[in-house]
């Protein structure tokens, strides 16, 4: 599978190199530049995505350096799942028209770091707070 950032330039890197020193991010945790950051990581080959499918589940995986932390971000989404539950409704319902798929799917990655970060709120156990965005090609 290929990973394909959304468009923009490049961007340099964030925060100092490792983990250490990187406050908790609350000011943009959804700033584009964490997504462009994650372009050039992907480029260099220190972030990585694919998609896997086994038993005709798809599962997206995103591993590697995070774009602000620097630390290991180890993230997966289910992309398809089976219920077992029928497909029949009941009653009337009505449905937004499909998009066309164009063979790439979006990801909204978080960074799942197990850093200590200054200023992370204390309910939450893993992470420096920030959000990009990639598209993975899905392969036919």
């Amino acid at each position: 599978m290929t990973a394909t950032p959304s468009p923009g330039s490049p961007a340099s890197p964030a925060g100092p190199a490792g983990p250490h020193g990187v406050p908790y991010e609350t000011d943009a945790p959804n700033a584009y530049k964490w997504t462009e950051s994650a372009y050039d990581l992907l480029q260099d080959g220190k972030l990585t995505a694919e998609i896997r499918s086994a038993g005709g589940i798809s599962t997206a995986t995103v591993s590697g350096e995070c774009p602000h932390c620097r630390d290991n971000v180890n993230f997966s989404e289910v992309l398809d799942a089976v219920t077992g539950e029928s497909l029949g409704t009941l009653g009337w319902r009505r449905t937004q028209p499909a998009q066309p798929d164009d063979g790439y799917v979006p990801l909204t990655v978080s960074c799942s770091c197990t850093e200590q970060h200054a200023g992370r709120p204390a309910d939450i156990n893993h992470g420096c707070g920030i959000n990009f965005r990639i598209e993975l090609r899905r392969d036919a």
